[in-house]
């Protein structure tokens, strides 16, 4: 699960799992989430490239989830300031596995609308063969200056 709440410019993140959330900032997508997969880790911690075939393979095995034992859950929460005309994405990896990084970017630059982002991004993954489900959510923001 990847949840966010927004209050003006503020922006605070809570995350388990193997969904995501980006930011497009002035043009530029940024992950703000990590996975909590076994993949994920064999990346982090330096020990496999990210197209490894064990990273891949286990990239689907959660390390954290939503329901897990207390002592096993461990969220991720993050706050953040949001600019004027950031984007936030909020995705599963039904996208994320389908769509490279670039795509998305250049899809949330070019798209003109929130509503129309979303569209576009799960067109983009089923087209690409669409193997899990795509869920897709994003935010626009207008935060007009300080005085």
């Amino acid at each position: 699960m990847t949840a966010a709440v927004t209050h003006g410019n503020d922006l605070i993140l809570g995350h388990i799992g193997d969904s995501r959330a980006y930011l497009l900032h002035r043009g530029k997508l940024i992950q703000l989430t990590r996975d909590h997969t076994v993949g994920a880790g064999l990346v982090a911690d330096g020990t496999h490239e990210p197209n490894d075939p064990l990273v891949l393979e286990l990239r689907g095995l959660l390390l954290q989830a939503l329901g897990s034992k207390e002592g096993e859950c461990n969220p991720q929460v993050s706050d953040y300031l949001l600019r004027d005309g950031d984007q936030l994405l909020l995705c599963t990896d039904g996208l994320t596995d389908m769509v490279e990084n670039e795509d998305i970017e250049s899809v949330l630059n070019s798209a003109s609308s929130a509503k129309s982002a979303c569209r576009s991004l799960v067109d983009l993954a089923l087209k690409n063969g669409g193997r899990d489900n795509v869920t897709v959510i994003v935010a626009r923001y207008s935060i007009p200056p300080r005085n």
